[in-house]
């Protein structure tokens, strides 16, 4: 809108030459509607590269205009664009016309009573003297004191081969002369002293231009300021570390004023936002950190599968410090390409089907050798929930390289079922009779038996086949031992029936713990092969009695179970009447 002050038409061009703007007397125009002359005058500026002043006769107005053009240049100086600003020259009584002129074939300049030229349409010339311009001389120079003082007349004559024509600015003091050699076309298409009219309003276009710089360099240093704030990087979870150094503020800007000014106050406090989200996300990092290192168990966070978080439990089973897993790709933990793909394939199957996984996943320790890790994930929205390999995962990871390796031995392997990898029937059994050994010895307070029945399990194994049903089993086993954490016991005692064992715990904690299995099984949501299951669990409880033979204690597990079932399944019953006694057996 400044611009508009100081010109009747404003037009703006992008470097490869496509016209984005025109307007004149403040009223946007159709882009074809622009003047050939005037697009010559855009394309040579965005060539060169500097202002040009030119004029244009608009042939439907009769009307001369001057135009000045200014390259637009990034901070790195690179053209953009070109700027126009137009003029209208209400007055040709200076220099008259004069048919057939080129403008580029003469010269024009604004010559002082010395013959000093303050201004002339070459820019080597400026502030040179008129006894050096071809065609005027030190005559010339004679023919100008005699004029003085200025009168506002015009004076044509011929020299040398060479047209001059004088034209006075009184108010100045300053004489317009233009010299156009009689072997080329005059310039402009005027003569006399319409010329002072052109050369007068080439004055007033320098001093637009000098005014647009004024008015875009707010622009500009609030581009550089921007500049600065986003080569600061994100601030966010992901981004902050706690040992960052605290951003710095943003430089002021004093000379805003304006719509710049409303900016700058706008970007300013963006900054001190994006400052204060950085402390945050520092200090929370720094809590993160904290946690992972106290906690009881290994942690590992991972995003775009890298390793994004981790403490020094979780380093240590791979043999590594926490620096350098951080940001460590999965990749590079696995022996190769094919086992890579083969656990991605796995994580993601099993995150389909069951919304997370649990399994034993083997991993290439800093030396070389393997690991064997059960590892726990969960996905989380952080900073948001993406899917595939983009999605973060919180991890609970627990070396059990030892324990594989005890599989192997016969004995183990008589103890444990081998579909879910639990404690059998006669393994449970053995140790619910050492904890009633125990408790004959020492008597306590505390210990509860669990049942576990899965309710409509035959459908599954109906519908999908027992692979599904198999599967369904694992994942179910894997998700017992993640609720009933040590020192629990958890056995699979054939097809879908379960049995857990609380050792140190009373009847309410007993019936808390079978409510929550109840809750995480109902709100399970298992699938096979595009085939969903929703299934629940009936349980009966009993509070143990050391004086009990296991049988005894079994089969009254086995009757609460059943009678939950009868009261309408996914629930907890427990048997209260008296356990058969060993005595009365």
């Amino acid at each position: 809108m400044p611009l508009a002050d100081w010109f009747d038409s404003l037009s703006v061009a992008l470097a490869d030459g496509r016209v984005m703007a025109y307007a004149r007397a403040g009223k946007d125009l159709p882009l074809e509607s622009l003047d050939p002359s005037e697009r010559d005058l855009l394309r040579r500026t965005l060539s060169g590269g500097k202002p040009l002043v030119g004029t244009v006769l608009q042939a439907a107005e009769n009307d001369l205009r001057l135009l000045f053009t200014a390259p637009l240049r990034t901070a790195a100086g690179e053209v953009v664009g070109v700027l126009a600003g137009g003029m209208r020259l209400s007055s040709q009584a200076l220099l008259p016309p004069a048919p057939a002129d080129g403008w580029s074939a003469s010269r024009l300049m604004l010559v002082a009573p010395d013959g000093g030229i303050m201004a002339h349409s070459s820019p080597a010339r400026w502030l040179g003297h008129v006894r050096d311009e071809a065609g005027l001389g030190l005559p010339f120079l004679r023919l100008l004191q005699q004029q003085l003082p200025v009168q506002l007349r015009g004076t044509s004559e011929t020299r040398d081969g060479y047209l001059y024509t004088l034209a006075g600015m009184p108010l100045p003091q300053w004489f317009v002369v233009r010299v156009t050699p009689l072997d080329a076309p005059p310039l402009w298409g005027v003569s006399g002293l319409g010329s002072a009219a052109l050369l007068g309003a080439a004055l007033l276009a320098l001093l637009a231009a000098g005014a647009m710089v004024l008015l875009a360099h707010p622009w500009m240093e609030l581009t550089a300021r921007a500049a600065q704030l986003l080569q600061r990087g994100p601030a966010g979870p992901g981004a902050a570390r706690p040992d960052a150094a605290r951003p710095a503020s943003l430089p002021a800007l004093p000379q805003a004023w304006g719509e710049v000014a409303v900016l700058w106050r706008a970007l300013h406090a963006l900054s001190r936002q994006r400052d204060t989200q950085a402390r945050r996300a520092a200090r929370f990092q720094a809590q993160t950190m904290t946690i992972l290192e106290e906690a009881p168990v290994a942690i590992v966070v991972t995003r775009h599968d890298r390793v994004q978080l981790l403490g020094l439990q979780a380093a240590r089973l791979l043999g590594y410090a926490p620096h350098e897993l951080q940001g460590y790709p999965v990749r590079q933990l696995c022996a190769g390409d094919a086992e890579y793909l083969r656990l991605m394939e796995r994580i993601h199957g099993e995150m389909r089907a069951y919304g997370q996984f649990n399994g034993e996943v083997c991993l290439m320790r800093k030396d070389g050798s393997s690991a064997w890790l059960r590892m726990q994930g969960r996905r989380v929205a952080w900073p948001l929930p993406r899917e595939g390999a983009g999605m973060t995962m919180v991890w609970m990871v627990r070396d059990v390289t030892d324990q594989r390796k005890a599989r192997t031995h016969p004995q183990w392997q008589a103890r444990h079922d081998a579909l879910t990898q639990l404690p059998n029937r006669e393994a449970f059994a053995l140790r619910l009779q050492q904890w009633m050994d125990e408790r004959r010895k020492a008597p306590g307070e505390g210990g509860v038996l669990l049942f576990l029945d899965l309710d409509h399990f035959a459908s599954v194994n109906d519908m999908a086949g027992h692979d599904a049903g198999d599967a369904l089993l694992r994942h179910f086993a894997r998700l017992l031992e993640t609720l009933v954490p040590p020192p629990g016991s958890v056995a699979r005692l054939g097809g879908d029936e379960f049995a857990v064992l609380l050792p140190d715990a009373s009847a309410r904690e007993g019936r808390a713990q079978a409510e929550q299995l109840c809750a995480a099984v109902s709100a399970w949501e298992a699938s096979y092969h595009g085939q969903r299951f929703w299934l629940g669990v009936s349980i009966g409880l009993v509070v143990l009695d050391a004086q009990s033979s296991v049988g005894a204690l079994l089969h009254a597990a086995d009757m609460a179970c059943y009678e939950a079932k009868r009261q309408g399944r996914g629930g907890v019953h427990e048997h209260c009447e008296v356990v058969e006694k060993i005595a009365s057996e």
